[in-house]
């Protein structure tokens, strides 16, 4: 398998709409990621889904989305710019893969990379496994992982959280 590329969303609420999309490329000397707002289309009913609780945990509102949001067609676009041909993991698959697939539809485009239904947790403890980690120093690499790259609930941290971890994994204990 190729080095993986990790992503993350966020969003209105639960069941709401995309509002943040961050990726995480280890494949490089230093793990680069990039993170994107998305601006609401019109016709996106974001009242109806705007849940306060969540933009407490992500610290988004709904008016830095209209201000430094970039249109869906821009966030695929660079998406695929940036990932075409990769396979990207995420830690909430079945959310992230579904906002996912709304900024694409937005866009009216299909993503040039492969989004992957793996947990990214999974990915990472087999290759633990294989790289011959035992559980004590796993959890050790994954609490110096926390110090390093904290998850903030931003879709770029996140990333970054995951595809540092990955790394440091595979280096082997």
């Amino acid at each position: 398998m190729s080095v993986p590329v990790f992503y993350d969303c966020e969003a209105s609420s639960i069941g709401g709409l995309p509002i943040e999309i961050g990726w995480a490329d280890p494949a490089t000397d230093e793990i680069r990621a990039e993170g994107h707002l998305v601006k609401p289309p019109s016709h996106w009913n974001m009242r109806k889904v705007w849940d306060p609780d969540a933009q407490k945990l992500h610290g988004i509102a709904r008016a830095d989305l209209d201000r430094d949001g970039r249109p869906c067609f821009l966030v695929a676009r660079r998406m695929n710019e940036t990932l075409a041909g990769r396979e990207l993991f995420s830690d909430a698959p079945g959310d992230d893969e579904r906002w996912l697939r709304i900024v694409f539809e937005e866009a009216g485009c299909d993503p040039a990379f492969t989004v992957r239904r793996m947990h990214a947790d999974e990915l990472i403890g087999n290759l633990a496994v294989n790289r011959g980690w035992t559980p004590a120093a796993y959890e050790i690499i994954k609490e110096e992982t926390t110090r390093r790259a904290p998850r903030t609930h931003r879709a770029a941290d996140d990333a970054l959280h995951l595809a540092l971890l990955w790394r440091l994994v595979s280096r082997g204990p």
